[in-house]
């Protein structure tokens, strides 16, 4: 039973989706799990995975790719969050990319003749993005942002890039998106005059969710769950609260556990990649004060705190307990693995990047125009 633990820090604020805590938590409980194994109170292997950039650069897809999970029975996870939730749940499957766009520069005003602007043909794609946006199946999220957009104003850009995401609940559809979203920027290319590069960034499968174990988790999560404010944390909460568009959030919430059965959650994860070749299962708990959202600076603000350690020792209970369930009751891993082959239908696990593909280094740093020299 291997428990993951992400290493990444988002853009902006760091640690706004409180990465930090999903290793302290599962090296937690992996050490308890470990030291149950060499007392001789269970017989099994534990393992825990040191796994980088789930949200961009999807380290779990490359190492599914690898084999890294061939000999594993069960993977667990969690997720911090704002409310402690569990369930046979799914995510979006989604690909990333970086359209660059090559044009020439010039003098704004005294000769803009001679440029062309890779500026324009980085907007020209976004358009046509939006434009495809209407004409996309029922669930389907594209994202884009400027990471590259030129310098001085009086200059046309010689180089711009833009950072896009195509997603969907499911990785059939993806695939079909992916094309068309493609030919919004080679257009936008040939109509500007300018040149495309194309980098891919891969891609994560949705979720395939477990019910066998998700009512394993669920169950403990219900048994575990004593989270309750102090009245020093409580005075934090309320001041965070006061933050919020919706200031009346319940702060009683965080002693119920939210029911994901049959629900998609609106992100994406390398998650996904695994539990098409392992039967997965994971959560969340309760580590920001109710209402936050992720990727915030209220979410950094919760992590840093009593209120988050509090949630992360939840989780690594709830990790631990989970796991040793499953060591000393065999016949739910079968049943675990038997529902998996079902849901799989035969098909085959194919991750959503190029076939030679390798992780994607510093994909959160804008590209540049790459000198003479180089």
């Amino acid at each position: 039973v291997p428990f993951r633990k992400p290493k990444e820090g988002g853009n902006g604020y760091g640690q706004a989706c409180g990465h930090h805590l999903f290793g302290v938590a599962s090296a937690n409980a992996a050490m308890a799990i470990g030291d149950a194994i060499k007392a001789g109170k269970i017989k099994g292997t534990i393992r825990y995975y040191g796994c980088p950039a789930e949200e961009g650069g999807a380290a779990k897809a490359f190492m599914v790719r690898e084999g890294l999970f061939k000999d594993v029975d069960v993977a667990l996870h969690w997720h911090p969050g704002s409310r402690n939730a569990a369930g046979d749940s799914s995510c979006l499957a989604r690909i990333a990319v970086k359209f660059r766009f090559h044009g020439i520069a010039a003098h704004a005003a005294g000769s803009p003749e001679k440029g062309r602007s890779a500026l324009d043909g980085l907007l020209l794609a976004m358009h046509a993005v939006e434009l495809l946006r209407e004409h996309t199946p029922e669930g389907t999220r594209l994202h884009h942002t400027i990471t590259s957009g030129g310098g001085a104003a009086n200059v046309v850009p010689e180089f711009a890039e833009g950072f896009f995401y195509v997603r969907h609940p499911k990785a059939d559809v993806v695939k079909t998106l992916w094309p068309r979203l493609l030919k919004c920027a080679q257009g936008a290319a040939l109509a500007t005059e300018t040149r495309l590069e194309v980098v891919p960034l891969g891609g994560t499968m949705e979720i395939l969710p477990n019910d066998t174990l998700a009512q394993v988790t669920r169950k403990n999560l219900i048994a575990l769950n004593n989270l309750e404010y102090t009245k020093e944390e409580m005075a934090f909460a309320l001041r965070i609260r006061e933050t919020f568009p919706e200031k009346n959030t319940p702060l009683d919430s965080l002693k119920e556990v939210l029911n994901l059965s049959g629900k998609t959650t609106m992100g994406s994860t390398d998650v996904g990649d695994v539990s098409w070749v392992v039967p997965t299962t994971g959560f969340s708990a309760a580590t920001w004060v109710p209402g936050t959202p992720g990727h915030s600076w209220q979410a950094v603000a919760c992590g840093g705190t009593t209120i988050g350690k509090k949630g992360m020792m939840l989780a690594s209970k709830v990790l631990a307990t989970t796991a040793m369930d499953l060591f000393e009751s065999p016949e739910l891993v079968a049943k675990a693995k038997a529902e998996l082959s079902k849901k799989l239908e035969g098909k085959k696990y194919e991750p959503l990047m190029e076939k030679e593909q390798k992780p994607p280094l510093d994909y959160r740093l804008p590209g540049r125009q790459k000198t003479a020299a180089e």
